[in-house]
């Protein structure tokens, strides 16, 4: 995991991914490269393109702390291919903070998703990048990652 430290207001952060991972078969389970917004590893946004049994995905997900211990929810966006374009917003919404996910396979035409609201991540939210997971020798490329503030109107 690669991070750096999240700006305070609202913003988007983008990059590319190229995940050399086969566009089909089995077996390759949870090998994912992807974005965080970290809090803590059991505090976090994150939308990777991510190999599940025989399917390929693009990931959001959101992990919170609760009195149970951590607690994992997620959803899935467009399809992804070999290179893919994943995209967060995040805004404040009164009390609320939003992350907003999307994917696009050209960076282009963008697929939005669902919005978590994750008002827990604490003082120290970090932008991350991460490749990891599953078997095989598998690499992650990234590229053009950026960030930028949003304009409120």
């Amino acid at each position: 995991m690669l991070t750096e430290p999240a700006p305070k207001r609202d913003y988007v952060v983008q990059t590319k991914v190229h995940l050399d991972v086969p566009a089909e078969g089995c077996c390759q389970n949870f090998v994912q490269a992807g974005m965080l917004i970290y809090g803590s590893d059991d505090a976090f946004i994150k939308l990777s393109h991510v190999s599940i049994f025989e399917t390929r995905q693009t990931e959001f997900a959101k992990e919170v702390t609760t009195v149970d211990g951590p607690q994992y929810g997620n959803t899935v966006i467009g399809p992804p291919e070999e290179t893919t374009y994943l995209r967060i917003v995040k805004r404040t919404a009164g009390d609320r903070t939003l992350f907003t996910g999307y994917t696009s396979t050209n960076g282009r035409t963008w697929v939005r998703g669902g919005t978590w609201v994750h008002n827990d991540l604490g003082e120290d939210v970090r932008i991350g990048l991460v490749s990891m997971g599953g078997p095989g020798d598998f690499t992650a490329h990234f590229d053009n990652v950026r960030v930028w503030a949003l304009r409120h109107r």
